[in-house]
């Protein structure tokens, strides 16, 4: 507006006095160096308000001296106006002036760009370096074609494509809710741990125990009604996920109990609704509360905190409602610490497989042997599974793992060929998150056959059934491997959720008892008459037991007595590295 101002006032200055077209010139030139200036200032805002250094923040302030003196300097400076009925345009000290401060601020908005590339958003880099060379180009074509007056049409144009770019709200809204998005949720939380700024957070979101129509459908109802009764809460900031949960932040955690209780009522009032027409029955909300966001680090870690308290069918939350507190925020690091270890070890080769020989009463030699994996740390310590698997477990990461070690054991057993050993076939370890996969069986039939393994001489042992959340996809699994010549034993039974409807439900033909529940047998009545069943229960089924655990030859005599089919436990042999299994069975069993 101030250019097309100095136009009109340079067209028209025979109707005004000098001093003003001079001024309104001027004022211009004023404007043009303060977009200039504004948009370094943009560039590097961030920095110098989150990381900036004592030294970082006296080049703001350098910055902010020298566009103090650069405006100073342009009203002081004289100016003059030409126009000859085509071209128009002002010149003079003043206008070099502004030709030199806006060129050094573009030059430093492109620098800075550069330079703090590792800490400004590359979406923000991009539209800045856009918006420079729009005002670049047109400064050098007004250069050489005065009449088109186009330098601040441009800087306009670069401040628009900032805009929708980087500034727009209405990006940032849901369409779904008119809540604020999902895809701006890290950003706004990176933005208040990058200002030092304090917040709580509240979830909301809805225990889910089936995938029914009707269930879905009740979902849907609720977090509809739930969007729209949030529209009346003044006191946070209101996140749609998509996902069928909402986040509500607070910069005030005063207002967090308020709200919840508000929220609660809400849900109470409209089942309890007089009207019955109106009565609608709704899921019950599920709050996850973080009052403190110091307790997490950064918005990762915040996010990656709050994800792992969605309560759904397989992570049973107690109660209606979970505070996050700093001692689970350390316990997520323990994981991530320990995620990490495992990655690594992968992507390193320093996964390990030993292998603990299981001594067969009837023959009485080691016909068989389980594979158990262990880490190896870069000190050369090792790592036992029961430190990384249940981690590992929870975060998804077993299924990559499973084929490290699977691969590992059938190369191991294609190059030592177990049967000449008397070693008639090896355990492994299946994960029921796994077993669930509808592709697990096709991929470790494939896995068997590249090997060229005989599929007799693999038995999978079922672990970890508390996370059991999918019967049918590993039903199909097990009858498929078990047609293509596996057989399947139950691990841990009498200890966790282990149960006699897993004998039961899947196809097993081994049990093995647990070592508490062996050690339980001595010294406990009513373990012995559970291990005495149990016993006589799976051979009348036709299936065999193994005691695990086992660690002395009176419990050794024991478990004969009670006609258990094999033993595994540490009276015989803890487990080996490769080398050291395959001189145990030579020794014993040739």
């Amino acid at each position: 507006m101030s250019d097309i101002a100095s136009c009109y006032f340079i067209v028209n200055s025979t109707r005004y006095s000098e001093i003003l077209v001079l001024l309104v010139c001027k004022i211009y030139l004023v404007f043009l160096q303060l977009v200039a200036f504004l948009a370094l200032a943009y560039a590097i805002a961030d920095i110098l308000e989150t990381f900036g250094s004592k030294h970082e923040k006296m080049i703001g302030l350098f910055f902010q001296l020298v566009c103090l003196i650069g405006l100073i300097l342009t009203m002081y400076a004289p100016i003059y106006t030409y126009y000859d009925g085509i071209k128009l345009y002002s010149y003079g000290p003043a206008t070099l002036i502004t030709y030199g401060f806006v060129g050094l601020y573009i030059a430093s908005t492109i620098g800075s760009t550069v330079i703090l590339k590792n800490h400004i958003k590359s979406k923000k880099i991009s539209a800045l370096l856009v918006w420079m060379s729009i005002w670049i180009a047109a400064a050098v074509f007004q250069y050489f074609y005065p009449k088109f007056l186009i330098v601040s049409f441009a800087s306009c144009l670069g401040a628009l494509i900032m805009y929708f770019e980087l500034e727009n709200p209405q990006s940032s809204i849901s369409r779904r809710t008119g809540h604020f998005s999902s895809a701006v949720i890290r950003e706004y939380f990176d933005y208040l741990y990058k200002t030092r700024k304090k917040f709580s957070v509240m979830m909301i979101s809805f225990r889910t125990v089936a995938d029914s129509s009707n269930e879905n459908k009740l979902l849907r109802r609720t977090i509809s009604m739930l969007s729209d009764f949030l529209f009346s809460i003044d006191t946070a900031k209101v996140f749609d996920t998509a996902e069928g949960y909402f986040l509500l932040v607070f910069e005030k955690d005063v207002f967090m109990e308020s709200t919840k209780f508000r929220i609660s009522t809400y849900f109470q009032s409209v089942e309890d609704n007089p009207d019955i027409s109106n009565a609608i029955t709704l899921m019950s909300p599920f709050f996850t509360i973080v009052p403190d966001s110091s307790i997490a680090g950064n918005a990762d870690e915040l996010l990656y905190l709050l994800s792992g308290y969605i309560p759904n069918n397989t992570n049973k939350l107690p109660g209606n409602e979970i505070v996050l507190n700093t001692d689970i925020m350390k316990e997520l690091r323990n994981k991530k610490i320990v995620e990490k270890m495992v990655v690594e070890a992968m992507e390193e080769n320093r996964i390990e497989v030993h292998y603990q020989p299981i001594f067969d009463i009837a023959n009485n030699s080691y016909s068989y042997a389980e594979a158990l994996v262990r880490i190896r740390l870069a000190d050369d310590t090792l790592v036992l599974p029961n430190e990384f698997i249940p981690i590992i477990e929870e975060s998804g990461r077993i299924i990559p793992l499973s084929d490290t070690i699977y691969k590992k054991v059938l190369s191991f057993m294609k190059s030592y060929k177990m049967e000449r050993i008397g070693v008639k076939h090896i355990e492994l370890n299946l994960s029921v998150k796994q077993g669930e996969h509808p592709l697990f069986a096709s991929r470790f039939i494939d896995l068997i056959k590249e090997h060229n393994i005989s599929p007799n001489q693999l038995n999978l042992e079922i672990t970890e059934t508390s996370l059991l959340s999918n019967t049918d996809n590993l039903l199909a699994n097990m009858k498929k491997l078990e047609n293509f010549g596996l057989t399947f034993s139950l691990d841990d039974f009498g200890y966790g959720s282990s149960n006699l409807n897993y004998i039961i439900d899947l196809p097993v033909k081994i049990v093995k008892l647990d070592k508490h529940l062996t050690d339980e047998y001595f010294i406990n009545e009513k373990a012995e008459a559970i291990v005495k069943t149990v016993i006589e229960m799976a051979h009348s089924m036709g299936i065999k037991i193994v005691a695990e655990g086992i660690e002395t030859t009176d419990a050794l005599d024991a478990m004969k007595a009670l006609g258990v089919d094999y033993i595994q436990g540490f009276l015989f042999s803890k487990p080996l590295p490769e080398h050291e299994f395959l001189r145990f069975i030579q020794q014993h069993n040739l």
